[in-house]
């Protein structure tokens, strides 16, 4: 890792103050989906921390469908780093997706020396909102309770959405939740330039098939994202299938594992 990504990393990674421990009473007003899901993800009095480091395997579709692992780091509202190694020897891409200040850069390499991809600029900074918005849903829920800035709204019996705070910006991120608290499905609106398109707001999202849980705190573990989500394209947009092999959240009092 180079030493500014090095750099990032270190300072996402820092384990923050929890800002309390989950209590289940809290979310009692929220809407029904927001309550089943929490009361289900975080066990009560685990501690509310913001930050969580993770090591995944799965698949990415880059013109063809190529295997990887991958480190990310995810600090709630701030940021992430998601260091990837992709493809099998010999051809092997390393590299990493940031998000740090409200900016969002991308560089990966071939043999991790020749560039394959490096953008940053306005449009990566705002997909990389999007991208940490969904992302926090999926594997960080104790900064969808209240207590973190998240703000929940009803949809429907199985659907709210949770507005998280990015940076100094918001994203809304809608959640299906089963009868058990099972998150099932994201979608979000995500800024990015898919297929070719335009760079704008196109239909982003996952489903997930398995769940883990780690000290006290359940995410989805196993599942497929994608653009065009909720759309007749949704099959052909899917693009990243993964799993989570180990997740630590973070706090200044201990690491909490599993």
């Amino acid at each position: 890792m180079d030493p500014t990504r090095s750099m990032t990393w270190r300072r996402l990674a820092s384990p923050p103050e929890p800002a309390g421990a989950f209590d289940p009473a809290h979310v009692d007003e929220l809407p029904a989906p927001a309550s089943r899901l929490l009361r289900h993800a975080l066990r009560p009095g685990v501690p509310l921390a913001s930050n969580v480091l993770l090591d995944m395997a799965g698949e990415i579709r880059l013109r063809r469908w190529m295997p990887f692992r991958a480190r990310q780091v995810i600090a709630a509202g701030t940021g992430f780093v998601w260091a990837p190694r992709v493809g099998r020897r010999p051809l092997v891409i390393t590299g990493a997706d940031t998000l740090i200040d409200g900016r969002g850069t991308l560089d990966f390499r071939l043999w991790g020396l020749m560039p394959v991809a490096r953008e940053s600029g306005s449009d990566i900074d705002r997909s990389a909102a999007g991208r940490l918005a969904a992302e926090t849903v999926a594997w960080l829920p104790q900064a969808l309770v209240p207590a973190m800035g998240a703000r929940w709204t009803a949809v429907d019996d199985t659907r709210a959405t949770v507005t998280l705070p990015v940076g100094d910006q918001s994203a809304d991120v809608t959640v299906t939740v089963d009868p058990d608290g099972r998150l099932r499905e994201l979608s979000l609106q995500r800024w990015g330039s898919p297929d070719d398109h335009p760079a704008g707001a196109h239909p982003f999202g996952g489903d997930f098939d398995d769940e883990r849980t780690y000290g006290g705190v359940t995410i989805a573990s196993a599942g497929r994202v994608g653009w065009w989500w909720g759309t007749p394209r949704q099959t052909d947009g899917v693009f990243f299938r993964y799993r989570i092999t180990a997740a630590e959240f973070r706090t200044s009092a201990g690491a909490h594992d599993g």
